[in-house]
């Protein structure tokens, strides 16, 4: 059990600096993000019967 606690430790860092990472990512950056996981659960959720939405949200000139 031992032998996990180092690769337990490495993940737990790897997933705090990911998340420092998309904190500190701008606004529209978050919602890009935000629009992609809907695209990505949408097709899920209507395979189970269930409503779906993804935002429509103008693109900006950047």
């Amino acid at each position: 059990m031992d032998r996990l606690k180092p690769e337990i430790e490495k993940l737990f860092c790897a997933k705090e600096a990911r998340r420092r990472q998309l904190a500190a990512l701008p606004f529209p950056e978050k919602v890009r993000a935000v629009i992609q996981m809907q695209r990505m659960a949408e097709p899920i959720l209507r395979a189970r019967g269930r409503q779906a939405r993804v935002w429509n949200v103008p693109q900006s000139g950047s």
